[in-house]
């Protein structure tokens, strides 16, 4: 019987801890998300997002290494930052960062993260949306293709977006292994 309740009692710490550890990345994709709606639609957005996630890593726009650790942290951190019902729409309800800086129409530092050779984010990091692999690229190229969406947004930035991204080494995701 005592072995019976150790394992119930396990199990609920378990389901507690998977819990917290839940609550700490719907904090940090929140926190992450609000700094880009704050700074990505004004004057010098790389600038004002990147010291942002500098903060969380411990250092400022002074460090030498300051894109390597703005990519290592996006790069790291890209499965987890989605951002969610906060107030701003995108297309989905739940969107990964850069795919609601995209549906926000505020794409002026992923064309900096794609143009600017010091950063290496992973624009191949994808999600599974209805049973398919979807990269940012598909993304942009889901609002181009869309007639409804697309009058929405200024298509010939988003096509300059989509090629910065593809000769950054960016594919769809029908094309990764």
């Amino acid at each position: 019987m005592k072995i019976i309740h150790y394992i119930v009692i396990l199990f609920f710490v378990g389901i507690n801890a998977v819990n917290a550890q839940d609550s700490i990345y719907d904090e940090l994709a929140s926190k992450i998300c609000s700094y880009g709606y704050s700074t990505w639609g004004n004057t010098n957005p790389t600038d004002e997002f990147d010291r942002a996630i500098l903060r969380e890593v411990g250092t400022d726009l002074n460090d030498p290494d300051r894109k390597k650790k703005v990519s290592d942290y996006l790069n790291k951190h890209s499965d987890i930052l989605i951002c969610g019902d906060d107030g701003v729409e995108g297309i989905r309800k739940r969107e990964q960062l850069l795919k609601r800086s995209v549906s926000c129409g505020l794409y002026g530092y992923l064309q900096e993260l794609a143009i600017d050779n010091q950063y290496s984010v992973d624009f191949n990091t994808y999600e599974i949306i209805n049973e398919e692999k979807e990269t940012l690229l598909d993304y942009i190229y889901l609002i181009i293709n869309d007639v409804d969406l697309a009058g929405d947004y200024n298509i010939l930035e988003l096509e300059a977006l989509a090629d910065a991204i593809e000769e950054k080494g960016g594919k769809r995701g029908k094309d990764l292994e």
